[in-house]
């Protein structure tokens, strides 16, 4: 009885740890590749490519409205998902607005404006587990008083811009049709059912801002000079899934309007949050009151985005707080972290209405530094904090000029799902409307949640002492200096000797001297000199036009142009020009016209730690746009490391020329990059898989570090989906061979590419590795027997193959379970060819 129930124990307890190791073996071989320790499990899933996913919302759709005095700001970040060459956005406006690119956090930190974080201190004694220029107004752009009617089929632009990721165009139409027809000729897909509504909009002669991705390749998405539209054309399965860039629109109307109707004709959900800065509370018209979760006093606005972050403290009082704690926690309850980006964007629209100007300088310079970011294939949010480092000192100086006028305001919060039925028929108005004032605090809605957060323990504690600022930098803009024109008499001067000289020399021509001679060679070095000077003025004019933004393409097209004349005045500019704007151009010509002579510039000044980290990011990303194979591409991964932003252009350079056939580097030093930098780890994939099985074999097998070799496993599973070979090749490559000294991994881990194993392939590896497992054995090498025996351990491999898992996790157990696959004749073959057959260990395989 006793060894009956300890067998049934030890038979129960076996099932267990069988069961536990498949579930953990099959979590490990389905997530994505990671970096992982010496010994994981060694079935490595392949490299994540995308698939075709229809374009279609997802998520919550969150849009921030401000309306004061005629002036209207509308901000939407829209989710998606989907094949991103097909993302575009089409949104109606009363007027053209003026266009700017806003922070991707500006929605989270709109949430933190209505409900800041709070700094939570448990002081229970026992452990604590929770811890440029002004830009005309948009009214005055869209007088249409002066204008003729547009035709039935015609359709006018009225601005083209690139903003961030973004192609943008304004125009009118003159009918659904004309529209419809504009759409399809350039890229667009306009949905069906959306006639009747446009057709209202053109009746009320309302404008349309068409949007649509700028995210081909290199060559088709560059922006050049004159350059209106993109080049369609993407790399295969190019996907995304989430919040694309958000946009920003201010405009002249006198009602305050959301202009939402167009948004019922999208796929998906339409859950909105509408934050709405007024000057009195208000509701949606023709949607319940209940919509309405909170509205936020402009006092109490002000506060939560000017003073500290409030404290709750948790068994205790503020005199309980260890002197240690209090020292931090001014910089702990500073509020710019967490709301500044919408401290700023209130600033910033309120000082539309007092200058009555819908777009400010410092606006306009973050727009020129976009463009110049993109022109150098920076992109995402880490340029976009360099650029916010750049202005921080223009828009601290607007923050503080106007955010009292906050005061006057209310924020209201509108929470729902949106009718398709009421967003189709009209546009989205607003009454006033005052809420319940017991419904209206974070219990029954946490803006940052999105709803309610229950009860809070411990006491809440609000302070109104001012967080000091720390100093966000500095930015000199102005125009350039007037010398550049004083050499222009040289010129004139210049010809006049020349000519004298050469009369002087004609009139004596029967004798010439020595000193008639010198004149003339004189005189043509003058005149040389001279032109010479004007073609040095004519560059120094086209480096000052790169400081506007209206001249700054065409500027930039005649210096790469003239080539490497241009480049030391170039160099000069970006070491030291004293236009942050116009410093950034030089870096864009400077990469466009390449040679030896401005790499080597552009590497001192990113190595010039005195230079400011835009100007070095700047510099590295000219450099990666310069360089022309890989290996010299390679060699700058250490940088790109460094700057954090220039992964982006590295990975589209890196793909740009192995598409144009430069192998270059070698495929381990490339998936030595992967491994580092995974940023830019799909960028690589093409590259990589270029090279094909057999190269990706050898590193698997002999590859210096142990995540490249693991890569060399992902890639292989990839390239498996394309080429049937793969499977044969990897079984050939861990062939046992009896008179090996060493396995044929030696050095390095085992990895083996998680396949679709077929029958015939997973048996040919599975006998491989049972014959180096006993190999193992009787050399008595534990370690690679564990690495074997977690590739055998594989649920793909065991279905493959056929064979069960063992009942004990040794040699002997795992060829008795291979027994199953070749029988006894095939496990006597396996031992006769080691020479163990007569070894007592292994005799219970021959019973």
């Amino acid at each position: 009885m006793i060894n009956l129930l300890s067998n049934s124990k030890s038979n129960l307890r076996r099932q267990i740890m069988n069961n536990l190791r498949i579930a953990i073996c099959g979590i490990l071989c389905a997530g994505v590749v990671t970096n992982a320790s010496a010994d994981p499990c060694g079935m490595v899933p392949p490299i994540y490519q995308g698939d075709n996913i229809p374009i279609a919302r997802i998520g919550i759709q969150k849009t921030y409205v401000f309306h004061k005095d005629g002036v209207e700001t509308f901000v939407i970040r829209p989710g998606y998902s989907g094949k991103v060459d097909q993302f575009g956005m089409l949104i109606p406006f009363p007027n053209p607005p003026s266009l700017r690119k806003v922070s991707d956090d500006v929605f989270s930190h709109i949430a933190a404006a209505v409900d800041p974080p709070e700094i939570v201190i448990d002081l229970t004694p026992y452990p604590s587990f929770g811890d440029a220029t002004d830009l005309p107004m948009a009214a005055k752009s869209a007088d249409k008083s002066d204008e003729s009617d547009l035709s039935f089929h015609s359709v006018r632009v009225l601005k083209q811009e690139a903003v961030g990721m973004y192609e943008v165009t304004v125009l009118e139409a003159g009918s659904a049709d004309a529209l419809n027809r504009w759409m399809t000729d350039h890229g667009y897909r306009y949905p069906e059912g959306m006639d009747d509504v446009c057709n209202e909009y053109v009746e009320l002669k309302w404008c349309f801002v068409a949007v649509r991705t700028r995210v081909g390749q290199k060559a088709g998405v560059d922006p050049r000079p004159g350059m209106r539209e993109v080049d369609a054309k993407l790399p295969p399965q190019s996907t995304f899934d989430g919040h694309v860039q958000g946009m920003g629109f201010r405009f002249k109307t006198d009602e305050l309007v959301v202009p939402m109707r167009l948004s019922a004709f999208n796929e998906g959900d339409l859950r909105n949050i509408v934050y709405l800065l007024t000057d009195e509370p208000v509701r949606a018209n023709s949607m319940p009151s209940g919509f309405v979760v909170r509205q936020l006093s402009g006092a109490e606005l002000h506060r939560n985005v000017t003073a500290p972050l409030p404290l709750r403290l948790i068994g205790g009082k503020y005199k309980d707080i260890p002197d240690w704690r209090k020292q931090s926690l001014p910089q702990e309850r500073d509020p710019i972290p967490h709301n500044g980006i919408a401290r700023d964007l209130f600033a910033s629209d309120l000082l539309a209405v007092s200058e009555d100007q819908m777009a400010h300088p410092h606006e306009e310079t973050e727009k020129v530094l976009l463009r110049i970011g993109e022109r150098l294939g920076l992109r995402g949010p880490d340029i976009d904090a360099l650029h916010d480092q750049a202005v921080a000192t223009d828009r601290e100086k607007i923050v503080k000029e106007v955010l009292e006028g906050l005061k006057d305001m209310t924020l209201t919060v509108i929470d729902g799902d949106f009718p398709k039925d009421v967003i189709a028929r009209e546009n989205v108005t607003f009454a006033s409307f005052a809420m319940n004032k017991a419904q209206n605090d974070a219990k029954h809605y946490d803006a940052k949640q999105f709803g309610p957060v229950g009860h809070l323990f411990g006491q809440r504690i609000v302070s109104e002492v001012r967080v000091q600022q720390a100093d966000g930098g500095t930015i000199i803009l102005q125009n350039a200096p007037g010398w550049l024109e004083r050499k222009v008499w040289r010129v004139f001067i210049g010809v006049i000797v020349f000519v004298v000289i050469g009369l002087v020399v004609f009139r004596f021509r029967k004798r010439p001297t020595t000193a008639g001679t010198a004149a003339l060679l004189l005189g043509l070095a003058v005149a040389s000199s001279s032109f010479a000077d004007g073609q040095d003025n004519d560059l120094r004019r086209l480096i000052s036009n790169l400081s506007d933004s209206q001249k700054a393409d065409a500027a930039v097209a005649e210096l790469v142009k003239h080539g490497e004349i241009a480049v030391p005045l170039l160099i000069g500019e970006a070491e030291e020009g004293n236009d942050l704007t116009r410093r950034g151009w030089a870096f864009v010509c400077l990469a466009e016209i390449g040679g030896t002579e401005a790499d080597e510039a552009l590497a001192a000044i990113h190595d010039n730690g005195n230079q400011s980290s835009l100007v070095r990011t700047w510099a590295i990303a000219a450099r990666i746009n310069n360089v022309k194979t890989t290996d010299g591409l390679i060699r700058l991964s250490e940088n790109v490391a460094m700057f954090p932003a220039t992964r982006r252009p590295f990975g589209r350079r890196l793909a740009a020329l192995t598409q144009q056939g430069d192998k270059g580097e070698s495929v381990e030093g490339l998936l030595r990059v992967s491994t580092q930098l995974p940023q830019v780890r799909q960028s690589l994939v093409p590259a990589v898989l270029a090279y094909g099985r057999k190269p990706l074999i050898t590193v698997m097998l002999t590859g210096n570090d142990n995540e490249v070799r693991r890569e060399a496993a992902a890639y292989l599973a990839t390239l498996a989906l394309q080429d049937e070979k793969v499977a044969s090749d990897i079984a050939a490559a861990y062939q046992f061979d009896p008179q090996a000294k060493t396995v044929t991994w030696n050095g390095g881990a085992l990895f083996i590419p998680a396949l679709n194993w077929d029958k015939q392939n997973g048996r040919a590896l599975a006998g491989h590795l049972m014959k180096w497992m006993l190999w193992c054995d009787h050399n008595r090498k534990q370690g690679i027997h564990n690495q074997i025996q977690n590739n055998l351990s594989s649920v793909q491999l065991t279905q493959a193959a056929g064979y069960g898992w063992p009942s004990e996790y040794d040699a002997v157990g795992w060829l008795t379970s291979w027994k199953r696959v070749v029988g006894q004749q095939g496990i006597e073959k396996i031992l006769s060819e080691q020479g163990v057959q007569n070894d007592a260990r292994y005799r219970s395989l021959l019973e």
